[in-house]
């Protein structure tokens, strides 16, 4: 059963100006791009799901898709592209290749393992908070060795509104038990990051390939090269591994 969660009022007025310590209690993940490598997966997928359709690909339209629900992602594409066909069809039509698409080709991000396991080893709740269909995140995450890692598991079949409406973080943290200014965010992508913005949390960017290029017109808290930066800015706040 899907939700609309209400926004938390923001964290506070000024981001990207970083103080010297915020307060951490648990951390949050996006999936797609951040832990797990299937953005090039889904550019493919969807590449081949234009030709069926005798379309080629935009840029532009696409990264509107970015860090979107599916229903969202394929309803930019129908509108962009101007395609008449049902926008249910045009959604299971592409989800079915998008998963075939993933069956046996996802690896974790670098990184993505040991930022993991080091929220367990410091006593941090850890969740994931994902646009993707169930089925589609549960079988990257098996596929990554990511299984069973997340207390609180969140996907865009739970929520009405998709990133950047901030519900998908704030149904995390609800299904957490804890209060949202607390909680990090990691996110790839610029919708991803005003919704952790909106949601009232610590929304930290881990760009991409794809989204390293595009504008963060939301500011995150920092942006850090690579998921390998994470211990350290978490360290630096105060976060220690438990002896």
């Amino acid at each position: 059963m899907s939700v609309t969660v209400q926004a938390a009022r923001p964290m506070r007025a000024i981001r990207g100006e970083e103080p010297d310590r915020v307060q951490i209690e648990a951390l949050i993940f996006d999936m797609d791009g951040l832990l797990v490598d299937t953005e090039h997966l889904a550019y493919g997928a969807m590449d081949a799901f234009l030709v069926k359709h005798g379309l080629e690909r935009r840029q532009e339209i696409h990264d509107q898709m970015l860090g979107r629900r599916l229903p969202e992602a394929v309803a930019i594409i129908r509108e962009g592209y101007g395609m008449t066909l049902p926008l249910p069809d045009l959604i299971d039509d592409y989800a079915l290749m998008r998963r075939e698409a993933l069956i046996g080709n996802v690896v974790p991000l670098p990184g993505a393992t040991e930022i993991v396991q080091f929220g367990h080893d410091a006593g941090l709740r850890v969740a994931l908070a994902s646009s993707g269909l169930r089925d589609q995140v549960l079988l990257s995450l098996a596929e990554a060795g990511l299984s069973g890692q997340f207390e609180v598991l969140v996907t865009g079949d739970d929520v009405d509104r998709g990133k950047p409406a901030p519900d998908i973080y704030l149904k995390a943290a609800e299904d957490l038990g804890i209060d949202p200014a607390v909680c990090v965010v990691f996110e790839d992508a610029p919708a991803g990051i005003a919704a952790a913005v909106a949601a009232g949390m610590h929304a930290v960017a881990v760009p991409n390939e794809h989204s390293r290029v595009m504008p963060f017109e939301v500011a995150p808290d920092t942006t850090l090269e690579t998921l390998h930066d994470a211990i350290p800015w978490l360290e630096k706040h105060g976060v220690q591994r438990r002896s």
